[in-house]
């Protein structure tokens, strides 16, 4: 049968299947924001009761429902609102039971059992409770971050899903807040909110994103969350890593709210141990929310207000400059002095000052440039309002309807690169981020029977993200010195700008002792997309040192001396939107059934399977130029295969233990980035021009008796029109978007552009037609153990399979032109050996250049122990504290803080030849292996009634709460990577001449695995404790001020966030290195150490990330009504 014909049939079929569940079976993927109380009614006697009355009452809103129990004795009342009820059970023939605060909470199951007395003999039993400790019919490998811990414990930047981080099973995934699930990349989560999907397709992170607004949903209008970490039900999906389910507030009888200001000041702050600066100059986060009702028992409402206010500035360093040897970028200005003495020393270099044709004033004014335009300390003030009503309307006694609406606007100046330190950039390759969210979200609860219901959601959302450029084209990168002119990835008008539709449907029966749950989802996502990414033209200066880059560079400023100074150029070109535009749809399709049997009243099985589908249209321009091209850029694989099935236990051998464990299979959703990519930057839409500059290797300036000689520019030579025309001063080859190109040293406008020249190959960025979602089978043991004092201890084992994951490559590469390089390994005072590896000298195909390519052939192996302690609150305490042992291994998976777009870890060798060779040789720790993390949280509110009398004293001590948290974790793994390569005979780069990276230009590439193999060496661990302590003042009956204060990172230990990874560098044969000449005969080249003023490897470069950093101290009054 053709393949197209029966995939078309097969998503014919499963769309059918889908719709048919909706119409008869109604279900969804997320029913996320409910929760379900269930039991069995037995009488004195110990016989199952069939058909007593239960009747379930919500005490914040009066909402009532009535269901009976079946033939079993079993009843179940689905889909309520997280909050406090009540419970009673029995009637007729029988006493009454009356269970009081029974408290549901998101995504989970109450188990209500009772035996109900005869009621010849007995009157109503009243019972007053706490919350079942144990779940006895949960599954999943899940946790809840409590209504009390998300209120109470301090997080820095109050950005909800970073309460995550403190659940077993995951790490952080880089500095900004993305998270790793068991050893998945953080782009392959799902986030829901309310029902509603909370993730924006184009980067795969929740909407906000980690890099950009400090939060979307504000922590006042969250009520509580799950964290969903293995063996979740069938019903969560589109996620290979974890699930974070959360519900917003909403408003009962009683009127309540709150009005809060948290106040950062630098006068309370420590100082950045590698800036010396202070990260946040002053932040204010103020608002407030109100609740209540409406109409009393039928119609609420809850409304929050948030403001964010910071000011933290961003500071841009050069490596150049040295405090220790005393080196500074002003001394590059005694190049051009004409001097004869006194020469810029590095190593065994001698740099004189005999640039021709440039003026000392002139060489001056350069760098004055870079150190008073470039470098420095610049302002970054973020602006953010959010508004978020809800409406919850209980329509009558089956009904339960709501409506919500967030509206939040982001500004930040200096906000595309939001790193606090930036080393060998310039301010102007910043620009302005704006984001706008709108989302409206409806959702309705029906009860259908005493043991049906049905669960509607909708939601309509706009995610918009825009970001201005500082400055004009084109980008001027010095290495080792600084940056300047607009950035690669700048502007853009909408990048994205996603609308999304969703409907999901979920029904649920209860039918002997089983609960059938079936449902589909229906989200249609509408990418609208505005980037010319590299459209700015960046020319690299980086053949030799950096006194050599900046000769090199400021003959070009003034255009003297001929030649072509620069040592690469790249600029993409749009010639069909010009700006680098996309438009498409992306439906999104599930549908799920989930079949829970209560086998014995200790015993639940659960079974489901799970079905889903991405579809992405194809690309309606592919490249043909060469057949390669046209391969990898011809077809999107919407791939058909996503069966998921699942299947856990629960069992409780004993009355206060519990024993469960699951397996399932889980598909998480390609970024609609990287779809993008093969879409438009394939070569046709977007052509990218790359040129590189050859010449003989640099030399050193010596003097000749006293008298400087030589000259630092060599002129590139390279035939070809382009090479011919090529700009020269800093002029792109097309005109770049934004502002008009100038020459930002002299200030002059740029001549007009180059146009019509024969530009030579192009390069694009394709998919393989195979390329699939990722995979992960997960599988889990837990047992949990009640312990005195209201507290649980458990033990568990997660491990995870992980399939199909990406990595990109150079597809456009002949793996027959590899010849076989060696290399003299010269390390300081070890012994000298020779290195062979293949270098690849051709392409298959002369007409295309590099076409970089994703392939979905990564596997990962994740297995963890964890050990947890918690408490929920009770007599004025609650504790939560995790210890995770994990191992993660992978071929070459990339963190999600990069994995977007063409995001990679780029193989050394890409190309298989036969065991541990190419891309299987890359199998070693994961970028996301963290061998040990314990993370523990405390609240304590603790009273003294019991001991004190005076009330005056009783007052003075009383009202306390002390709240915090300890994280303590192992390193992440570094790989040494080399400094320089020798020069790619087909313009890629590295040691094998074909290496790639996420921007598709030649990278250096990893040292090999002879020296030391990927991840082989362990970064520095984090240390870090938060605490606040807070105070409540009674101001009227229902008015209480609480005040309170905050320190993150209480101790202010020195966290190391960023590294340098140059291991080694390259040297061409007969040239001289810190340490020697290499060979002229009998290699290839050498690899050699670093040079002397080189940054040594995992040298610290950063002490600040996103969450963590030198010590805060945050300020805060909140009145509570």
């Amino acid at each position: 049968m053709n393949s197209n014909r029966f995939s078309k049939r097969l998503l014919a079929l499963a769309s059918t299947a889908v719709l048919l569940c909706t119409a008869v079976l109604p279900a969804s993927a997320q029913v996320a924001a409910l929760g379900n109380i269930s039991g069995v009614v037995r009488d004195s006697a110990g016989a199952v009761v069939p058909n007593a009355t239960v009747v379930v009452t919500n005490t914040g809103t009066g909402a009532s429902r009535t269901v009976t129990t079946n033939g079993d004795g079993y009843y179940s009342a689905t889909f309520l609102q997280p909050g406090v009820y009540e419970v009673i059970l029995g009637g007729g023939s029988f006493g009454k039971v009356d269970q009081k605060n029974v408290s549901v909470i998101v995504g989970t199951n109450v188990s209500v059992d009772a035996t109900l007395p005869n009621a010849s003999v007995s009157t109503d039993v009243t019972v007053s409770t706490e919350a079942p400790l144990l779940e006895a019919d949960k599954v999943a490998a899940s946790q809840v971050i409590s209504e009390t811990l998300v209120s109470n414990l301090p997080v820095n930047g109050r950005r909800f899903d970073n309460f995550v981080l403190g659940s077993p099973n995951v790490v952080p995934d880089g500095n900004t807040g993305l998270i790793s699930f068991r050893g998945i990349s953080g782009i392959y989560n799902s986030n829901i909110v309310d029902g509603a999907n909370n993730n924006q397709a184009f980067f795969s992170e929740a909407r906000g994103r980690s890099i950009g607004a400090p939060y979307v949903y504000p922590i006042d209008s969250i009520k509580e969350f799950s964290s969903e970490n293995a063996g979740y039900s069938a019903e969560f999906g589109q996620a290979a890593g974890g699930v974070i389910n959360a519900i917003t507030k909403s408003g009962g009888n009683a009127l309540h709210g709150d009005i809060y200001e948290y106040y950062r000041t630098p006068g309370y702050n420590a100082i950045d141990p590698f800036t010396k600066a202070k990260p946040v100059k002053e932040q204010h986060q103020f608002g407030g929310s109100v609740g209540g009702p409406i109409i009393k028992d039928r119609l609420f409402y809850h409304f929050t207000y948030d403001g964010f206010r910071k000011v933290t500035p961003i500071t841009y360093t050069s490596t150049y400059n040295n405090a220790v040897s005393g080196q500074s970028i002003g001394d590059l200005a005694g190049l051009c002095d004409q001097r004869t003495s006194g020469y810029i020393t590095r190593g065994s270099s001698i740099y004189p000052s005999v640039i021709p044709n440039i003026s000392a004033a002139e060489c001056s004014a350069a760098v004055t440039f870079i150190q008073t335009k470039q470098l420095g300390s610049f302002g970054r003030n973020v602006k953010q309002d959010v508004f978020f009503p809800r409406l919850d309307y209980q329509l009558n006694g089956k009904t339960h309807l709501s409506t919500s609406f967030l509206w939040e606007n982001f500004h930040q100046p200096n906000g595309y690169n939001t790193a606090t330190n930036v080393s060998n950039g310039g301010v102007s390759q910043n620009g302005t981020a704006d984001f706008h969210s709108r989302f409206f979200v409806a959702n309705a609860e029906t009860v259908l029977n005493a043991r049906s219901a049905n669960v509607v959601h909708f939601q309509w959302s706009r995610d918009l993200e825009t970001d201005t450029t500082n400055t004009g084209g084109p980008a001027i990168s010095l290495t080792g010195i600084a940056a300047y002119g607009e950035t690669s990835a700048l502007p853009r008008g909408a990048f994205p700008d996603e609308h999304r539709i969703q409907f999901t449907d979920i029904y649920s029966i209860t039918l002997g002792r089983h609960s059938i749950k079936a449902g589909g989802d229906l989200n249609f996502i509408h990418e609208q997309l505005q980037n010319l990414f590299q459209g700015d033209g960046s020319f690299s200066y980086g053949t030799g040192t950096s006194e050599f880059n900046f000769a090199n560079w400021i003959q070009d400023v003034y255009q003297v001396n001929g030649g072509r100074h620069y040592n690469s150029f790249t600029q993409v070109n749009d010639p069909i939107t010009h700006v680098g535009a996309d438009d498409f749809w992306n439906p999104d399709i599930d549908g799920f059934v989930e079949d829970s049997y209560k086998i014995r009243p200790n015993l639940l099985l659960s079974a489901g399977i799970r079905y889903d589908v991405q579809l992405v249209p194809q690309p309606d321009k592919p490249n043909n130029t060469s057949a390669v091209a046209t391969l990898y850029t011809s077809t999107i694989n919407n791939f058909k295969g996503m069966i998921q099935p699942r299947v856990g236990f629960s069992w409780s051998p004993y009355e206060k233990t519990v024993v469960r464990g699951g397996y399932g299979i889980f598909y998480g959703l390609n970024s609609n980035s990287a779809y993008y990519t093969q879409r438009r930057e394939n070569g046709v839409y977007q052509q990218q021009f790359n040129v590189t500059a050859l010449t003989n290797p640099n030399k050193p300036y010596v003097p000749a008796t006293g008298a400087a000689t030589g000259q630092p520019n060599q002129t590139f030579q390279q035939s070809g029109a382009y090479a011919a025309n090529a700009p020269q001063g800093g002029i792109p080859e097309f005109t770049p978007p934004g502002p008009a190109p100038v020459n930002q040293v002299t200030g002059a406008a740029s001549p007009a552009q180059n146009t019509g020249l024969a530009l030579g190959t192009i390069s694009a960025r394709g998919l393989d037609p195979n390329f699939k979602n990722p995979e992960s089978m997960s599988f889990d043991l837990a047992v949990e153990q009640e312990l005195p004092f209201h507290t649980a201890f458990s033990v568990s084992y997660v491990g995870n399979r992980g399939l199909r994951l990406p990595v990109f490559v150079d597809t456009n590469v002949d793996p027959a032109s590899a010849v076989t390089n060696q290399y003299a390994f010269l390390p300081k005072g070890g012994t000298p050996q020779l290195i062979s590896l293949p270098f690849y000298t051709a392409r298959l195909s002369t007409n295309t250049g590099s076409v970089l390519t994703g392939f979905s052939d990564v596997n990962s192996n994740y297995h963890s122990f964890v050990a947890t302690i918690r408490k929920p609150f009770s007599n004025g305490i609650e504790v939560l504290a995790n210890y995770t042992w994990a191992k993660a291994m992978d071929g070459g998976q990339v963190s999600g803080v990069n994995g977007t777009f063409n995001g990679t870890d780029t193989p050394l060798d890409p190309f298989a030849r036969g065991h541990r060779a190419g891309r299987s040789a890359e199998y070693a720790r994961s970028d996301l292996d963290e061998r040990g993390r314990f993370v523990g949280s405390i609240v304590a509110s603790p009273t003294v009634n019991r001991f004190v009398e005076n009330k005056s004293v009783r007052y003075a001590l009383n009202g306390f709460t002390i709240s915090g948290s300890i994280t303590a974790q192992t390193g992440q793994p570094l790989t040494g990577v080399m400094a320089s390569a020798p020069v790619s005979k087909i313009a890629d780069g590295g040691l094998t001449g074909a290496e790639l990276s996420l921007f598709n230009s030649g990278t250096n590439g990893r040292v090999p695995d002879q020296i030391a193999g990927r991840n082989a060496f362990t970064g520095p661990g984090l240390h870090n404790v938060d605490a606040r302590i807070s105070r409540d003042f009674t101001l009227h009956e229902n008015i209480k001020l609480q005040l309170f204060a905050e320190a993150f990172n209480v101790a202010n230990h020195k966290n190391i966030f960023g590294v340098s990874t140059n291991l080694f560098t390259y040297v061409a044969p007969n040239t001289a290195y810190n340490g020697g000449v290499c060979p002229a005969t009998g290699n290839n080249g050498c690899i050699v150490p670093l040079t002397a003023s080189a940054i040594p490897f995992a040298a610290t470069t950063s002490t600040t990330g996103g969450l963590f950093g030198p010590r805060q101290v945050q300020l805060t009054a909140k009145l509570f009504f």
